[in-house]
């Protein structure tokens, strides 16, 4: 399945069916997380993925870009990288090239990723729940968009849940902690919910039940 919203994407997908179509070799390069080997494995669907040893099926080969050199032939290669190639090592091992673009150039393709994680989220956690995702992370693509979508799916439900991970956490962890620590720790988690969630320090302090001076001290004390 591909996914394709934006005109970007659409053009993308008809440069990846001739790709497919044809068996030719192609490299496929951006930042992390914008879907490289996703596409890869749509060109190339039964390729091997960085075999250890010579192979005649399809390939995709991963990090290309920082070690540039084929020891094998093979008459369908797909490869991915972060940077663009060198002309020359690109003419070598290459018929096309393919830069995919970060998601912030082609927001209009975001909410279609975002359904796809959570029916992955549903059908890999075993978790059946509506989340609502209303400021989406894509500081790292669709790498931080599907870490995000995850998280929220395995989001305690109640408050009796997230005291028995936090009774969890204490019974398991290895290191020596302070109450102190331990305690300024769970003021910053919560003031930088609560920031989040009320934005200014006034309802902050009028949800929390706390003095706003006594607030503003704690938050600036927490570096929060």
């Amino acid at each position: 399945m591909f996914l394709a919203t934006s005109e970007y994407l659409k053009k993308i997908k008809n440069i990846a069916d001739m790709c497919k179509q044809l068996k030719i070799n192609v490299y496929i390069w951006g930042e992390k997380g914008v879907g490289k080997t996703f596409l890869a494995k749509y060109i190339a669907p039964n390729a091997v993925i960085n075999p250890k040893t010579p192979t005649i099926n399809p390939v995709i080969l991963e990090d290309f870009d920082k070690n540039p050199v084929l020891e094998f032939k093979n008459n369908f290669l797909i490869a991915t990288g972060t940077q663009p190639l060198n002309k020359e090592i690109l003419k070598k091992y290459f018929t096309m090239d393919i830069e995919l673009k970060p998601l912030k150039e082609h927001p209009e393709d975001i909410y279609d990723f975002i359904d796809l994680f959570k029916q992955q989220a549903k059908e890999e956690l075993k978790i059946s729940k509506n989340i609502h995702i209303e400021h989406p992370d894509i500081s790292e693509n669709l790498n931080s968009l599907k870490r995000q979508i995850f998280s929220k799916f395995l989001l305690p439900e109640n408050k009796q849940d997230v005291y028995k991970i936090l009774t969890d956490y204490f019974e398991n962890i290895n290191e020596d902690f302070t109450y102190e620590e331990e305690l300024n720790n769970f003021e910053k988690a919560l003031f930088k919910a609560a920031k989040t969630k009320y934005k200014s320090k006034l309802q902050i302090a009028n949800h929390l039940k706390i003095n706003r001076v006594t607030l503003t001290k704690k938050m600036k004390a927490l570096n929060v």
